[in-house]
């Protein structure tokens, strides 16, 4: 086939080379100058597409989705300010190895720097954020263009996906003379037709197929298992981007070793696992000679301690991830792979009483809150209900939402969360494109990230998603900060920053589903029902910020004195 007119051209072929290199999703924002973009992702029937209003909502629904399915994104934007509306999203994709493809729609180079209306200098606004920054366009009626835009889409996606280095946001500026509607005459501006018709590869084929290597060598295997060697009492780390990697569990089994599974690791589903070890961390006792961490150690404060203290460390993690400035070994190196070839390459020991204490700790942990944890509305008992409510992921927001789940949630599903940057910024449109993915998911959330997105509801289709909203009317993390002490009279207003909204009005006003509850019993329920119904909706429990405090106090004792029944390793 050939096309109307250059503009078409250029947007149809990117377009069907994102497809082909393994975007799923496109999010559009609306705007004039990406129109050809648009209607080239509108023609597809391969391709998901979901339009948001906002193009700082529209990037994180993008990465929700990406960082859900493991598959890259694209997030479509007019010119001028709405690309500038990328930037957190693409802050976070950079920090969290989410690949992100952003599609940003500019002004042919004779209006640049002209004064032109909507014109900004977006090619490579995003620095070092991104692994790939693409300047294509306008058209030019050559017969090698279209292999070249090809060529260099297929190589943006891969250094997405991680070819190169590690995965991350790649930009894609596309530059479009009018006509941006698929004719030769809009009624305004004439163009010629596109002669040239630009195929792409046989059986639907990337034009350059870029494979990242995952694996470690075996002689990287081997100086690892050197580093092991004379421990008495290692400990497995599993945290954030193992997402759900069993190798580490069948490592664990094969050292004899306890593994500590964060809440973003995806195993705590496993029994084999210690999900307390947030409260075990808070004892001397539990200090291992070694710790072997797959991943990013999370938002505990004993887990970032025990990594940053001064003990034989190896980490395995895609980046380096080593925030205390302690670990003696990094390896860059796909987390289940590495942890299979690990297995294969050290010695099977049997478990010691080490690593009897361990699990017999955590089991005692476990109950002792579990009675805590069954009655009255509190947040960590809103964390710990989440694997009572039959989601098989939940997005968890950034402050004390993902802490609370760190720390109480030991059944909790596969967690989604922006970890990366930890910004609560982007949330809704977040869990929004983890909903878009498909699958039964659930967001917890505080009312300042909730209302932080707003706009991110303002999506469509809008997917069904159960928002699980605790709303302590403010910023609950700040009550356990030194803010809360000494900022004396200006902390309400400056750090607590109580909203002062209702959130049922707020929820008729985007057409979401409301209820409230007031016991875990309650609000179990209260999200079945909410399921039930489908669409979106919010469930809302209320809580007190200084009793939160409190709350959390009274239950590390309780954790604290249930480990100290089970006898010393």
């Amino acid at each position: 086939m050939t096309y109307p007119n250059p503009s078409t051209a250029l947007a149809s072929i990117v377009v069907d080379e994102l497809v082909r290199a393994g975007v799923g999703l496109v999010v559009v924002s609306p705007g004039s100058r990406s129109t050809a973009v648009v209607l080239a992702v509108a023609s597809r029937t391969d391709l998901g597409v979901v339009v948001v209003v906002d193009e700082r909502s529209a990037g994180f629904h993008a990465s929700g989705w990406a960082n859900t399915t493991g598959q890259p994104a694209a997030v479509v934007t007019t010119s001028g300010t709405a690309v500038a509306n990328l930037c957190p999203a693409t802050v976070e994709a950079d920090a969290a190895g989410t690949p992100l493809v952003l599609v940003t729609c500019d002004r042919p180079s004779e209006l640049r720097e002209a004064g032109a209306n909507q014109t900004i200098r977006q090619s490579g606004m995003f620095g070092s954020l991104v692994r790939d920054s693409v300047d294509l366009g306008p058209a030019e009626s050559h017969s090698d263009a279209p292999g070249w835009w090809r060529s260099r889409v297929s190589q943006a996606v891969a250094a997405a996906m991680g070819f190169g280095g590690r995965p991350g946001p790649v930009q894609l500026n596309l530059a479009f003379r009018e006509p941006t509607v698929p004719v030769s005459d809009d009624g305004r501006t004439t163009a010629e037709p596109y002669p040239y018709e630009g195929p792409g590869r046989s059986d639907a084929k990337p034009w350059t197929d870029g494979l990242a290597s995952e694996g470690v060598s075996h002689d990287g295997l081997r100086r690892i298992a050197a580093t092991m060697e004379g421990a008495r009492r290692g400990l497995i780390v599993a945290g954030g981007g193992c997402q759900g990697s069993e190798e580490v569990v069948e490592l664990g089994r094969r050292l004899g070793w306890p593994v500590l599974a964060t809440a973003e690791s995806g195993l705590r589903p496993s029994r084999d696992v210690v999900a307390a070890g947030h409260h075990l961390l808070a004892l001397e006792m539990a200090r291992p000679d070694f710790v072997l961490r797959f991943g990013t150690p999370g938002p505990s404060r004993r887990v970032a301690d025990l990594v940053s203290s001064p003990v034989r460390q190896v980490v395995v993690n895609p980046t380096w991830s080593d925030p205390g400035r302690m670990a003696h070994m990094v390896v860059s190196g796909a987390i289940g792979s590495t942890a299979a070839g690990l297995a294969e390459t050290v010695e099977s020991a049997p478990a010691t009483d080490w690593t009897g204490w361990w699990k017999e700790a955590d089991m005692a942990v476990r109950a002792a809150l579990e009675g805590e944890l069954a009655g009255a509305i509190t947040e960590p008992a809103v964390a710990a209900a989440l694997g009572s409510m039959g989601a098989d992921r939940v997005a968890v927001a950034s402050s004390m939402p993902i802490r609370d789940v760190e720390a109480f949630a030991f059944d909790c599903p596969v967690v989604i969360a922006n970890r990366g940057a930890s910004g609560i910024d982007g949330f809704v449109s977040t869990a929004l494109g983890m909903a878009s993915a498909g699958g039964a998911p659930l967001a917890l959330t505080g009312d300042l990230s909730l209302l932080h997105d707003a706009n991110g509801f303002l999506c469509d289709p809008r997917p069904e998603c159960v928002f699980v909203v605790v709303d302590n009317r403010g910023g609950g993390i700040f009550s356990f900060l030194p803010q809360a002490e000494h900022a004396g009279a200006h902390f309400e207003h400056f750090f607590a920053t109580p909203p002062g909204r209702d959130l049922a009005r707020f929820a008729d006003w985007h057409g979401l589903g409301f209820r409230r509850a007031g016991e875990v019993p309650a609000l179990i329920e209260a999200v079945a029902e909410a399921r039930r119904e489908g669409g979106t909706s919010l469930v809302t429990v209320a809580t007190d910020r200084v009793e939160n405090v409190e709350e959390h106090r009274r239950l590390d004792a309780v954790a604290r004195r249930a480990i100290a029944d089970v006898p010393p390793p």
